[in-house]
């Protein structure tokens, strides 16, 4: 563990919290740590955005917020129409 903080170039409870996913680890050490075992060629799949599962689902909840209508009940349809109309009647027989 030592040994591989020391490559890295991090402390090793930063090495803990690489290898437990920790987010506030930068993503400079997981480079250099792939890059260490050879696997840094994985960078750009892991960085492409249509693989980022929390940003995708994040999407979908933004996008079904949006598309929720605040449902009218018969009621307020039917005054909505009235005053439509009244509002018609008005301007039709050349009242303000």
């Amino acid at each position: 563990m030592k040994s591989w903080a020391q490559r890295i170039g991090v402390s090793q409870p930063t090495l803990m919290r690489m290898e437990k996913g920790d987010p506030t680890v930068s993503m400079a050490v997981y480079a250099t740590a792939l890059w260490l075992m050879g696997r840094d060629t994985a960078l750009p799949e892991l960085a492409a955005p249509e693989h980022d599962r929390g940003a995708l689902e994040q999407a979908v909840r933004v996008a079904k917020q949006r598309a929720v209508r605040k449902r009218t009940t018969i009621d307020e349809r039917l005054a909505a129409v009235d005053a439509a109309a009244r509002a018609s009647s008005k301007h039709g027989k050349g009242e303000a």
